[in-house]
């Protein structure tokens, strides 16, 4: 058990507002469709200075990022992995910030 750590198990869209409490940040790392845009306008509200998303695909990731620099945030880094060698899978996290 953790005293500084809350589990909740449900839809983002469920959780992120009945949270009590406004995050200084927030991960997120959605399947390869990306967020849902209930849970990307839910994140959006919580108005937290930075996001870090994992994504492992470039094309909804750019779909997200979209959504997020038009809600106010600036992508300040993005370094991609290279997990699976010799694929063309690839691995990014990228942060944005308000």
């Amino acid at each position: 058990e953790f005293d500084n750590v809350e589990l909740y198990e449900d839809l983002a869209e469920n959780v992120l507002p009945a949270l009590k409490v406004k995050p200084d940040i927030i991960l997120v790392d959605p399947p390869r469709a990306g967020l849902e845009k209930q849970a990307l306008d839910a994140i959006v509200k919580l108005n937290s200075k930075t996001i870090a998303y994992v994504s492992c695909d470039p094309s909804t990731l750019a779909r997200d990022a979209a959504r997020l620099i038009q809600n106010g945030y600036q992508l300040t880094d993005v370094t991609p992995f290279d997990l699976f060698p010799q694929t063309y899978h690839i691995e990014s996290i990228s942060l944005f910030e308000k």
